[in-house]
């Protein structure tokens, strides 16, 4: 990584420092969640959600302070700066994946259930190919359209998680297909490939994303 692209991705983290204050609240929510639904992968899917709308600040900040026109002024090259702005997302997730594992753990401990590594593991590894998803959504649309546009749109995905814990949640209070113990089973199976799965799959979709979103990019106006 030379210094431009470690430029752009400072002033990234810069540029949303302000905004994240407002992370405390979501992880309470995710916490919230976790313990109400007695799930921990519900407070580790909350948690990367609200990641993925903290990768998504940095577009509303730079829009709200008229900051990309700067972009045309630095000595820093288009491509350089969406390579700066995945990194950026990258390591937000990565972030997130660490506050996520703790959540987890926390909320495992409190619950007094089992502590099993390999399934918060596999937790995370859906979070982090659900967060790989969102981002490879937003990024390029919010690069075309701009984030006050495009906003509702790349909400989509957080959505169809929203959607998807309900109905796991409402199908295992009633007894169900889907139960806890089949999750864990499952897990136990195949535990060992959801997390290569996972990364893969997050990083594959942020990579074809990144390409996307340099294409667009480049023939944009600043």
């Amino acid at each position: 990584m030379n210094n431009r692209v470690r430029s752009a991705v400072k002033l990234d983290f810069y540029t949303v420092k302000a905004s994240m204050r407002t992370s405390v609240i979501m992880l309470v929510i995710a916490v919230i969640v976790g313990l109400a639904t007695r799930m921990p992968l519900f407070s580790i899917m909350f948690t990367m959600v609200f990641v993925v709308l903290i990768g998504g600040m940095v577009f509303q900040a730079h829009e709200k302070a008229g900051s990309d026109k700067l972009y045309g002024i630095l000595p820093l090259k288009k491509s350089e700066m969406i390579a700066g702005r995945y990194l950026y997302a990258l390591a937000v997730g990565a972030i997130g994946l660490v506050i996520a594992c703790i959540i987890g753990i926390i909320i495992t401990l409190i619950l007094k259930q089992p502590l099993n590594m390999l399934v918060i593991g596999s937790y995370l590894a859906i979070g982090f190919a659900y967060f790989g998803f969102a981002v490879g959504v937003s990024y390029p649309i919010y690069l075309k359209f701009s984030f006050a546009k495009a906003y509702v749109f790349t909400m989509l995905p957080m959505y169809l998680i929203v959607i998807i814990v309900v109905f796991v949640y409402r199908s295992m209070s009633r007894g169900g297909s889907i139960n806890a113990s089949q999750i864990t089973q499952f897990i136990s199976d195949y535990g060992y490939l959801i997390p290569i799965i996972g990364a893969v799959v997050g990083l594959a979709l942020l990579a074809i994303s990144a390409a996307i979103a340099n294409l667009i990019y480049t023939q944009k106006e600043i």
